[in-house]
């Protein structure tokens, strides 16, 4: 899992967190963690931007082991070495799983057109299609079978490995390589001959690894990972020999923190404890985005985020009675008066919309009506819906200038009367206009981003509680594991944070579920491109017509930077998957490969005998390598 430029964040506002990696310099570890999936991808695919670039299976697997015997020929650890892949992901990883993946197959078919347009000659081979790296794919259980006696081997002929423990969780063990991590040292921790002052190494590319390592508040707990150069793009050396390596130790990072809010430390009603305060960081973290929860509006850590929420913690902090997240646990009342605190940022950041609407309306004369403001996308709801076709074509939509007109007439009465959203706001016409074109502006965005036809005041309830619930979940699964596996957040934008309110006394409970099957995660992350991943009689399912769930695979996507700055952080407007939905059509849908087991008429066959329950049901045995 990762936070879009986290690490970078952290890395430069505390400079003396990384420590190079000398020889005869690294400290003496006991366990070692490796995160696998960061050594496969950038073995396998070390550069997208190249059409041309083609490798072999054996080399991706030559490459993979040589990268873990130099990490473990680093670290040396005394006692483990635990290497966990990815296996089947939370249903709420999905989302960011299926938008990643739909991206990556659209750009290298991008790239390998427009290398083809240019006259370029691309090799007959097949490329690699980084979208295999996923449980349940022939591809992954090679990988693991070679991993099996590449482990073997290097236990029997190396004196330092046998000396260790080895733990191999393969992809077809559930969750993600980062969490079985955690898991297995939440695991350790429990046992009565854990010793507190073990010393752990973690290897991973992804910048949450910080926060799960601060999570576990083991007074020894380091990271490795490679040197990134920052620019305009990334660039990361490829082979081992080549890169430079750094540990980031947690407990500098703690340190850190304590500097970070001293300013806190004697106007606390309570008793100061900087490993509580380590908690409510981690809860800010989840904020800004991550691979469960889409970032806040106006939340990004290039503009700025981090600073915003540490400030406003440090105001809020002395007003509360403790602190907000409880080793896990979210205290509504705290955090709700947290958010209040913080939705100041909404209208802080409506400040330049607001201008340029005023410019708009000195120019011209007046307000701008309903296509000037904003295009709406069409949506499900039938009591309203906008022709996409006239708005392009600059005519008047009846019903959503009346909606505008209304909705304006409606937030006058409000600010003439007592609005208890903006009491601290004069009544002058100034700042009238200017609450009745935030609210407006507010409803734009629910309108236009998340589809709704209506914007009520149970629309944006479910909003708070939704975000709220979502926070919830990240909390527990970073503190405790998975609470729910087939939870996920249902929409690709957060609310505002001004509307986030009013949950204090909310009830917070998960389905625990069960893990999709690797064949449903193919299906639910992979797009058609990528259909040879799957076995060949499902590839119907993502391309016919008459597929009860094409559309969940559409050939043409929109994204939307939705304030980010690369390319590679837009969101990704693909329709979720329905998991019922899906389910339930492979057993009904007459165009499903797997319909046939599932007959609705079958015979008996008495067979000799007397009584019914005894009779022979002759219904077709199931596949067991088909499915």
């Amino acid at each position: 899992m990762g936070v879009p430029k986290f690490f970078r964040y952290t890395s430069e506002r505390y400079p003396c967190l990384n420590e190079l990696v000398k020889a005869y310099q690294i400290p003496d570890f006991d366990n070692m963690y490796l995160d696998m999936n960061g050594i496969i991808h950038n073995c396998s695919h070390p550069d997208d931007s190249n059409p041309h670039f083609r490798i072999t299976e054996e080399k991706i697997f030559q490459d993979i082991f040589h990268y873990l015997s130099i990490l473990f020929q680093i670290i040396k650890p005394k006692k483990l070495f635990f290497m966990a892949i990815d296996g089947v992901a939370p249903r709420a990883k999905m989302n960011q799983q299926r938008g990643r993946r739909f991206r990556s197959a659209r750009e290298a078919e991008k790239l390998e057109e427009e290398a083809r347009k240019k006259g370029e000659v691309l090799p007959s081979e097949k490329r690699f299609d980084s979208n295999c790296i996923t449980p349940g794919t022939v591809f992954m259980a090679r990988l693991h079978e070679q991993l099996r006696f590449f482990v073997q081997q290097k236990i029997s002929t190396d004196p330092l490995w046998s000396k260790v423990k080895v733990i191999l969780s393969g992809h077809e063990t559930p969750g993600e390589g980062e969490h079985k991590i955690m898991d297995y040292i939440r695991w350790a921790r429990s046992q009565p001959d854990y010793d507190p002052d073990t010393r752990h190494c973690l290897y991973g590319l992804d910048a949450d690894l910080i926060m799960l390592g601060m999570c576990t508040h083991e007074p020894h707990f380091a990271l490795l990972r490679e040197e990134v150069k920052f620019g305009k793009t990334t660039q990361r050396a490829t082979s081992p020999e080549e890169t430079n390596f750094f540990l980031l130790h947690l407990s500098l990072l703690r340190e850190y923190l304590e500097q970070e809010f001293i300013s806190i430390k004697d106007n606390l009603p309570f008793k100061y404890d900087i490993e509580k305060v380590v908690d409510d960081w981690v809860l800010m973290g989840f904020l800004v985005g991550n691979d469960f929860i889409p970032n806040l509006p106006n939340m990004h850590i290039s503009n700025d985020a981090l600073p915003i929420l540490y400030s406003t913690y440090m105001k809020v902090l002395p007003m509360l009675d403790g602190y907000i997240n409880e080793a896990g646990e979210l205290n509504l009342k705290r955090f709700e008066i947290f958010m209040q605190e913080l939705a100041k940022l909404d209208k802080e950041k409506f400040q330049d919309t607001y201008a340029d609407l005023k410019y708009f309306e000195a120019k011209t004369g007046r307000r701008p009506n309903a296509n000037e403001r904003k295009e709406y996308k069409p949506n499900n709801d039938d009591t309203f819906n906008v022709n996409i076709d006239d708005i392009k074509a600059n005519k008047p939509d009846d019903e959503l200038q009346a909606l505008i007109d209304a909705t304006h007439d409606m937030f006058i009465e409000d600010v003439d009367g007592d609005d208890e959203d903006y009491e601290d706001i004069d009544s002058s016409d100034e700042e009238a206009n200017f609450n009745m074109e935030f609210k407006l502006h507010k409803k734009d965005y629910y309108m236009n981003k998340l589809d709704y036809s209506k914007v009520t005041e149970e629309v944006l309830a479910s909003q708070a509680e939704g975000y709220v619930r979502a926070i919830q979940w990240n909390l527990h699964y970073y503190y405790h594991g998975c609470p729910s596996w087939c939870w996920y957040y249902p929409h690709h934008y957060a609310p505002y944070i001004s509307d986030i309110k009013g949950f204090s006394d909310l009830k917070i409970t998960f389905e625990k579920g069960e893990p999709f099957k690797p064949f449903e995660q193919l299906l639910a992350v992979l797009p058609s491109a990528s259909k040879q991943l799957l076995p060949a009689p499902f590839h119907s399912l993502m391309t016919h017509e008459e597929s009860p769930i094409v559309h969940y695979y559409p050939q043409h996507f929109e994204t939307d930077l939705n304030g980010k700055k690369n390319d590679w952080e837009a969101v990704v407007l693909i329709p979720f998957i329905d998991e019922c939905q899906s389910a339930h059509s492979l057993m009904t849908h007459e165009e499903s490969p797997i319909v046939h087991y599932y007959p609705q008429h079958f015979e008996t066959d008495l067979n000799g005998k007397k009584n019914d329950w005894e009779a022979v049901v002759l219904i077709p045995f199931i596949d067991e390598d088909f499915n």
